[in-house]
């Protein structure tokens, strides 16, 4: 969720079209890197995802690459409030998002390149995470 002050509501706007055509052709990389977060577990694990995820690795594979158990890599997660499976469907969720953007990306290669074995599987994860089907939220975004 997105929380701030509800005088900044009566703030000028400082931007114009340049800057946010800018914002919007940058702001899903933005998010998707999250750096405020500094270098928490989720936070590398977060990196580790985004960059490697054709096929997506398992906790086993993540935990042997940061060079912890799987069990540590899970208690860790649990100590920040997280998991190895809320992580990366955060991730797949913003990735969904921001093709669904693109209408030239097909729901079907959206659901492959997210690891989904069903487009029905990424309908449903999609509905989940946003409360619309993938089909409403693109024809929501034109």
């Amino acid at each position: 969720s997105l929380v701030f002050p509800a005088r900044y509501l009566s703030l000028p706007l400082l931007q114009d079209e340049r800057t946010l055509k800018h914002f919007l052709e940058r702001s899903p990389a933005d998010l998707l890197a999250r750096p405020d977060e500094g270098d928490s577990l989720s936070s590398q694990i977060r990196r580790l995802l985004s960059r490697d995820h054709t096929p997506w690795p398992d906790l086993e594979a993540i935990a042997q690459h940061l060079h912890i158990s799987p069990q540590t890599l899970r208690r860790h997660l649990r100590e920040e409030g997280s998991s190895f499976q809320a992580l990366k469907d955060e991730l797949r969720r913003d990735i969904a998002i921001y093709h669904l953007g693109h209408a030239h990306v097909s729901l079907q290669a959206i659901a492959e390149q997210l690891g989904f074995s069903e487009p029905s599987a990424f309908h449903r994860a999609f509905k989940k995470w946003t409360g619309l089907t993938p089909g409403a939220y693109r024809a929501q975004e034109r």
